[in-house]
């Protein structure tokens, strides 16, 4: 928090500490929920209410998930199924989650679980849509096919990764077109799925070159798969297995700066109409600085910025330039 304080752009931190906070959440991984509480609490301390209310929302959605995964379970719906199976429901507005980037069709092992949840929620809440975020999904497959281990290995995988694999219980051989016709993953997904297969020794491939996959690609499992654990985490990172951030990690980084500069505008507008609809005309110079003084404690507004705000303002009809007057605006009810 001492660093915090000399942190000048406190929405950037804000963006990147609640993807973060969403990934650990989503993903299990956080040290101590009491400690990530504490986090929070600063921060509003800090920064006021409205700073943190959607990473506090966050909070709620995850203790709200385990009452409807009880509820769930306890249900007829939740009955017949044949496996474990663990939801979170996210809300929309309160979590950094882009949608799939990627059309999937769910294994027919698993889309009894979908189709049952999706029947039991709607029960329970009328006219809300689930949206179901695949990309951050992941589970366990038990193994029956390797060589030397006859008890089998635990794969725990992505759901992108258990949509191909279970295509090889119905056959040997798979090209890369007949897997991207049953998954339906596209084909930047399709190629980060089977290295991430082929990297981690799971799945072989001919001829064997991994730095271009064509649909023309053949797979089979590798029966002589080896490895010193039984339970076996094969959903690494491209970026892991590359050795280094790379052009996706590039493109995630320009991604979350526009998304940040977007953000930025409309708070600048926001703060711009704010002031103009109490003072109803002021000057351009005291404007810029009533904008200024009402952001910087989430950033710093540069001037540029500001006067492009302005302009567009104007162009929406919230203000208009006084006639005769230089550098004067009025608030146009």
């Amino acid at each position: 928090m001492l660093v915090f304080k000399y942190i000048e752009d406190k929405d950037v931190f804000q963006t990147y500490y609640s993807k973060m906070l969403a990934k650990r959440l989503i993903h299990g991984t956080s040290v101590s929920d009491h400690l990530e509480g504490q986090m929070i609490s600063k921060l509003k301390q800090n920064c006021g209410y409205e700073y943190t209310s959607k990473l506090a929302r966050m909070f709620s959605d995850m203790a709200v998930s385990k009452e409807i995964q009880e509820r769930f379970k306890e249900s007829k719906y939740a009955s017949n199924l044949e496996f474990d199976f663990q939801i979170l429901i996210l809300a929309t507005g309160s979590w950094p989650l882009q949608p799939p980037s990627t059309n999937f069709t769910i294994p027919k092992e698993l889309t009894t679980c979908e189709k049952q949840f999706q029947l039991f929620y709607q029960n329970q809440h009328s006219g809300r849509k689930i949206n179901w975020l695949m990309q951050f999904s992941k589970g366990e497959i038990k193994t029956r096919y390797t060589k030397t281990n006859k008890t089998g290995y635990v794969f725990q995988c992505s759901t992108y990764q258990m949509g191909v694999l279970l295509l090889f219980n119905d056959d040997e051989i798979l090209t890369g077109e007949a897997i991207q016709v049953a998954t339906q993953l596209s084909d930047s997904a399709l190629k980060s799925t089977l290295l991430s297969l082929i990297k981690t020794k799971v799945l072989l491939m001919a001829p064997k070159d991994t730095q271009t996959i064509t649909k023309k690609h053949k797979f089979t499992l590798n029966a002589n798969y080896k490895n010193k654990r039984q339970r076996v985490l094969i959903n690494v990172p491209m970026s892991e297995l590359k050795g280094g951030g790379g052009e996706e990690g590039v493109e995630k980084v320009s991604e979350t700066q526009r998304m940040i500069e977007e953000d930025r505008k409309l708070q600048i507008q926001a703060a711009v109409v704010r002031i103009m609809k109490a003072r109803k005309s002021l000057n351009h110079s005291n404007l810029m600085s009533e904008v200024i003084q009402q952001l910087q404690n989430r950033f710093k507004p540069k001037v540029p910025l500001i006067k492009k705000c302005i302009d567009i303002l104007i162009e929406k009809e919230y203000l208009e330039r006084v006639e005769g007057q230089k550098d004067l605006y009025s608030y146009v009810a």
